[in-house]
């Protein structure tokens, strides 16, 4: 099945390199228009979030699938990678940003 095998690499790259790329641009995007509330921009985050663990759950499926019925198990391997280090850059940025505004709000305390 050598077909399925380069369709399930291709689907791989597709959707990892996708959850990288698609969330970022749609957040931007979605700033052509302005805001009507103030929520407004707490619903654009959580939308970047669901669309990011969407595409990654895909991704993630397919290059399991990908490792279990191809030979091509570098791109299962690619698309996990992805994945994973995507997600540890945010969980890291998260932890970055948080730092700085408590480094900030102890700051301002002192003054």
């Amino acid at each position: 099945m050598p077909a399925t095998d380069d369709v399930l690499a291709v689907a791989t790259a597709t959707f990892a390199i996708a959850a990288w790329v698609v969330p970022p641009v749609r957040y931007m995007l979605s700033f052509r228009k302005k805001p009507r509330d103030s929520l407004a921009v707490v619903g654009r985050v959580i939308a970047l979030i669901v669309l990011a663990a969407i595409l990654s759950a895909i991704a993630v499926a397919l290059a399991i699938l990908t490792l279990m019925f191809s030979e091509r198990s570098g791109w299962g391997w690619f698309g996990l990678g992805a994945i994973g280090v995507y997600w540890l850059a945010f969980a890291s940025s998260l932890l970055i940003s948080d730092h700085l505004a408590r480094r900030d709000r102890r700051k301002t305390d002192q003054r």
